[in-house]
């Protein structure tokens, strides 16, 4: 497969058209993100895009004509009815506005079926672009902006040189909503360690309320081999919170715009509480709920339960309750140490 296709994406675009329409991110200078490392940022020519695309289409209209054809990693896209797009890499959106409008009507031309396409943008690059910009975006067919905000504490985003201010998120997540799009924020808790907890949860979530993006996605912060953050760590410079602690602050975080418009997700492996998704402010009693029934167990269980989920052998909270999982997850924990008192390996 000639096809560029780059290695991230967000976990809801699983099922999705990968277009790579920018190489690698253009800032590449957070501490507590491994991709893109050492690869020089660059934009694709139109040409070579729409390449990828005349590809895609080929091997599409191969598949149809023969069942067996092996359609490689547009298979999943393939299964799910080719509804969803998504532009790579980091910061697709900083791609001159010419050429996002004629990629997506490109894409649109050759695929018909697609009623969702989607983007990761820098807050920095949103800042720059207007909502007239965005607004063309949106006509060619552009319906969803994820922005990693990570945190709304300027303590914070210094700390892990994010490169962008409070303010300036806040500017860029309503210069997307004015436009019409659909907004998704991603927020990491336990990113700043012991030292901002309290700020990090109480200044991310005031972000929140002052946006009200259509979703707002938990992403925990684990400290990952090989990154600046991890050297940080290893010098003594940075205290990683447990996971009760980041629990905790989760439920902080949630106090400051539990009354207010967003759907809140917690959909990647590696948070703990894979089942804090609802809609607010409607569903915020059972939220918290969610979060006080981790926070209530015993020590004992807690354990068990934490075990469980790094392990990949339980999803939710009731799960404890079958005996045959709790002797499992026992044995397990005497084998294993599963604190988060150290740098891990789990992917973002």
């Amino acid at each position: 497969m000639a096809a560029e296709i780059g290695i991230l994406r967000p976990p809801s675009e699983a099922r999705s058209l990968l277009v790579r329409l920018v190489r690698n991110c253009p800032w590449n200078k957070c501490t507590f993100c491994p991709a893109y490392k050492g690869q020089k940022f660059s934009l694709r020519k139109t040409a070579d895009v729409i390449s990828d695309l005349d590809e895609f289409k080929a091997m599409i209209t191969q598949k149809e004509v023969n069942k067996d054809f092996d359609l490689g990693p547009l298979h999943l896209w393939w299964r799910a009815k080719m509804r969803t797009a998504f532009l790579q890499d980091a910061d697709a959106l900083i791609a001159p506005v010419e050429q996002v409008v004629e990629v997506i009507a490109a894409m649109k031309e050759r695929f018909p079926t697609l009623e969702r396409i989607t983007s990761y943008a820098r807050a920095n690059t949103l800042c720059h672009r207007s909502v007239d910009d965005l607004r063309k975006m949106k006509a060619a067919g552009l319906t969803r902006i994820h922005i990693g905000i990570e945190t709304g504490a300027d303590e914070v985003l210094e700390f892990v040189r994010k490169g962008v201010t409070h303010e300036k998120q806040k500017k860029a997540c309503l210069r997307v909503k004015e436009a019409g799009l659909e907004l998704c924020c991603y927020i990491m808790p336990g990113l700043g360690g012991r030292k901002f907890s309290r700020v990090h949860a109480e200044e991310s979530g005031r972000l929140i309320a002052e946006v009200e993006p259509d979703h707002t996605r938990l992403r925990t912060c684990y400290v990952l081999e090989g990154t600046e953050l991890a050297q940080i760590f290893n010098a003594g410079n940075y205290e990683i919170q447990d996971d009760e602690e980041v629990v905790r602050e989760i439920r902080l975080f949630l106090t400051q715009f539990a009354h207010r418009q967003t759907n809140l997700l917690s959909d990647h492996r590696i948070n703990l509480l894979l089942e804090l998704n609802g809609r607010l402010p409607e569903e915020s009693e059972r939220l918290f709920s969610i979060i006080d029934g981790f926070l209530e167990l015993s020590p004992e269980d807690k354990e068990l339960f934490i075990a469980g989920r790094r392990s990949g052998k339980l999803r939710f909270l009731t799960d404890l309750e079958r005996p045959a999982m709790r002797e499992k997850l026992q044995k397990l924990l005497n084998e294993q140490d599963f604190s988060r008192q150290s740098p891990g390996s789990y992917l973002l």
